[in-house]
């Protein structure tokens, strides 16, 4: 369980990028990939066998190679099998694509040939908590977890042979899949305005990794304060991560010490869940779904 904090408390600390002294090497080139084919991305999955990447504007699924070449493109606006309304976030698990299809409120399941498996349907909150969008996902051998942005409802869902249930509490940040692992790392934390009574979210707050073990969240190491991680990957024993607070891509060790930046991308810092993957060839591909753009940071040859 994650506290929650008083306003006057959270007022005042200090951010660790104040103090961070930037390592950037200028090892890496980060640049706009392109996708040759008019679309807004929403997500990204990286394999051997190419990118995909969901089209928020066009309501379908879309597989490319390196180069952007467009090698197959399914779906269309709709709430059938293969059909979508602003899918959004991928995640991999055994040769299957998992997507939030977040109009109709379910994630649809498909294969690396993009056809159509099955579906998911996520909790209703439109009584509870009508403006929730789900937002980022994870898969393992132990079902799918979903986050999203609720100040009503701050878990994690999980879904595992038809079920729902719930993970963490206080929890809004985001999800990764290693094997057969879950991860989480919150973007910000919830607080108590004593004065108005009520509660709120700030990104300038302390941030954790949690391994998730069942219903709970358990710590693995302290994060740099403040560093507003929008989303992650562990590459090997590094988390890779996009920082809204610096606008930038950066490196964390597996007890939570800064390494490096990679990159800064113009943009980041307004990304509330962007996604970071990585690719065959061990390049970031970055999704800005907000400003409808995808970057690919790699190091130079």
């Amino acid at each position: 369980m994650l506290p929650i904090y008083e306003e006057d408390v959270l007022k005042a600390q200090d951010s660790a990028l104040a103090s961070l002294e930037d390592v950037y090497r200028q090892e890496y080139i980060c640049e706009e990939w392109r996708c040759r084919a008019d679309l807004r991305p929403g997500g990204i999955l990286c394999g051997e066998d190419g990118i995909i990447i969901t089209d928020r504007e066009n309501d379908c699924v879309v597989k490319a190679d390196g180069e952007g070449n467009v090698v197959k493109k399914v779906g269309k606006t709709g709430s059938g099998e293969g059909e979508f309304s602003a899918p959004g976030a991928i995640a991999g698990y055994q040769d299957k694509v998992y997507i939030i299809d977040q109009g109709n409120q379910r994630i649809q399941i498909l294969d690396r040939e993009l056809a159509y498996i099955g579906e998911v349907e996520l909790k209703n909150t439109k009584e509870t908590d009508p403006d929730y969008l789900p937002q980022d996902l994870a898969v393992s051998k132990d079902g799918i977890y979903v986050t999203g942005l609720s100040l009503k409802n701050s878990v994690i869902d999980w879904y595992k042979d038809g079920k729902e249930k719930e993970a963490g509490e206080n929890f809004i940040g985001s999800v990764f899949g290693r094997e057969n692992g879950i991860y989480a790392v919150n973007s910000m934390v919830r607080y108590y305005d004593k004065e108005n009574d009520s509660f709120g979210g700030t990104t300038n707050a302390p941030e954790w990794l949690f391994a998730v073990k069942g219903k709970e969240l358990e710590k693995v190491c302290e994060l740099p304060y403040g560093f507003n991680i929008t989303d992650f990957i562990l590459d090997e024993e590094r988390l890779v991560c996009c920082s809204g607070a610096a606008g930038a891509v950066m490196v964390l060790g597996m007890d939570g010490r800064y390494e490096e930046t990679v990159a800064y991308i113009q943009g980041l810092e307004d990304e509330t869940y962007p996604q970071i993957k990585k690719g065959a060839g061990g390049e970031y591909y970055i999704v800005l779904p907000k400003a409808g753009k995808i970057f690919r940071c790699g190091k130079k040859q």
